[in-house]
């Protein structure tokens, strides 16, 4: 299933990145593709294959051969420096370039890898899914066309910024603490966003000001902890489950973990919750996602996301991401379906937080009367926007209606005291 799952993706990839008579491989202009984010390079075409070099972003690579369904392929860095087998579904490829045309390889660089060891990707002893409430009859379960963005927009304007704590939150809470889990510690997960200093940062190194929401100095207080499972701060702590180019797809897949920090068999998601045993998981994606992935692969890869916190009695919290209408592309003919895409995102993200019965933060509803809502302008909808004074970057003095990451700064903190106030310290 993932292989088909794979196979689908990256056909849709190429197909919108091919022209009409595919160039052949051998007439090299340049790089086949380049690396999304970091990226392992393997001897083999699998993740039991040991990884032989570790990809930055933006690492051009010419491919010599694939496997029989197109999910790995090898080939060489630009430069000489490396070889080896990468996942095809990370990579962003030249115009022209078909990856169909490439033979067909099982070579190993080196011994053979010894079988990946099994993964248990449940627990037997996480609490039952609660029977929680239907969906809200005006979020859709499969919207389309121009009546999505109308649904998503009816949708996502009548949610609160500030999501309310339900009784699944707190079954959630009590089965982490089983665990050992900190009540005390967040992580995040998401793409160059998350990654950002200007997103929470500024709590843990005091350069914030609060103006009218002095009362959530007390949040600030809270996870401002000593140093704890290798967690100093949570809002300093920028860990193994964020990446700049990072979908929900990618943070799930064993393949994207950085060998260097996580065991073997670990997706960056499982190794970040390992390392750090937190109580409460931030994510947000979906703004690069959209570039990727179809609507049926982002639900799958939040629900394992969902499921992976869950079974961890970890606290998810989901987030809405802003949209703004249109896009500026050098791809018009994919300009509909990525805007479609970013609607379908959305309702998915809602529809799941009321399936799971877990909190969701309205980010979208918060930034939509900001300029550009909230992102940054000249046609960029993926990252949010910011002050060019760090000192503004958590200042609710009013920068919060001007800028994206001020918002956003905000309206987490604000669901972090009320997990705080309601779960976290009772």
């Amino acid at each position: 299933m993932r292989q088909r799952a794979l196979l689908f993706v990256v056909t849709l990839a190429l197909v919108l990145g091919t022209s009409a008579r595919a160039l052949p491989v051998t007439a090299q202009d340049g790089p086949d593709a380049y690396t999304s984010y970091q990226i392992n390079m393997r001897t083999g075409p699998g993740v039991n294959f040991d990884v032989v070099h570790v990809l930055p972003p933006s690492t051009g690579v010419i491919f010599e051969a694939r496997n029989a369904d197109m999910s790995w392929l090898l080939g060489h860095t630009e430069d000489g420096s490396a070889r080896g087998w990468v996942s095809s579904l990370y990579m962003e490829y030249r115009l022209g370039f078909s990856a169909v045309h490439l033979p067909v390889s099982d070579e190993v660089l080196g011994a053979p890898a010894a079988p990946a060891p099994e993964v248990q990707s449940e627990s037997q002893d996480a609490p039952a899914p609660e029977n929680a409430a239907a969906p809200d009859p005006a979020v859709p379960a499969n919207p389309s066309g121009d009546a999505s963005v109308a649904l998503a927009a009816s949708a996502l304007a009548s949610m609160p910024v500030v999501p309310a704590i339900g009784s699944r939150v707190q079954q959630i809470f009590a089965y982490g603490q089983t665990l050992g889990n900190n009540p005390r510690v967040f992580i995040e997960v998401g793409e160059c966003n998350t990654l950002a200093q200007t997103y929470l940062t500024p709590f843990g190194q005091g350069a914030y000001n609060l103006g009218a929401y002095g009362q959530l100095q007390a949040a600030i207080d809270f996870f401002s902890v000593p140093p704890v499972g290798g967690v100093a701060n949570s809002f300093l702590h920028k860990g193994a489950a964020m990446s700049t180019g990072m979908t929900c797809q990618a943070v799930i897949d064993v393949a994207m973990s950085n060998p260097q920090l996580c065991p073997a068999g670990t997706s960056p998601l499982e190794c970040e919750i390992q390392r750090t045993r937190p109580g409460v998981m931030l994510v947000m994606l979906g703004l690069y996602d959209v570039y990727w992935l179809t609507p049926a692969l982002y639900e799958q890869g939040m629900r394992r996301i969902l499921d992976t916190a869950i079974n961890n009695g970890v606290i998810p919290v989901l987030a809405t991401f802003p949209t703004c209408g249109g896009d500026v592309s050098e791809w018009p003919n994919a300009r509909a379906t990525r805007e479609a895409n970013r609607e379908a995102f959305n309702l998915i993200v809602v529809r799941l937080a009321q399936e799971y019965g877990v909190p969701v933060m309205n980010l979208w509803r918060a930034t939509q009367s900001l300029p550009g809502c909230g992102l940054k302008v000249n046609g960029d909808f993926q990252h949010l926007s910011e002050s060019g004074d760090r000192s503004r970057w958590a200042s609710f003095n009013g920068d919060e209606y001007q800028w994206g990451f001020t918002m956003w700064n905000l309206v987490t903190l604000q669901t972090l005291d009320q997990l705080r106030i309601n779960v976290l310290a009772q």
